[in-house]
């Protein structure tokens, strides 16, 4: 093998090399992009998921106090039966 065909080999090999480098290159990027949208799109669901949170407790909160109006109004309903029940008896 004489020295041209060496050097020609050499810069092929090389020219090759820096190919799978670039291609390597940018799928890291696209990697790196997928991931800052992943990150984003977390953050997101993140705050959508305590601001869910938050109405969910308000929800409990407002069912458990109409609860508490129905128990009262019940009571009252009862109370007014066993009245009307005493002055008819």
């Amino acid at each position: 093998m004489d020295q041209a065909s060496k050097v020609e080999q050499a810069i092929s090999r090389f020219e090759t090399a820096l190919y799978k480098l670039e291609n390597s290159m940018v799928k890291i990027h696209e990697r790196e992009a997928q991931l800052v949208t992943s990150r984003g799109e977390a953050g997101a669901l993140q705050a959508e998921q305590q601001q869910l949170g938050e109405e969910l407790d308000a929800v409990r909160s407002k069912a458990e106090q109409l609860a508490t109006i129905n128990r009262q109004a019940a009571q009252r309903v009862d109370s007014a039966i066993t009245r009307i029940k005493r002055v008819l008896d």
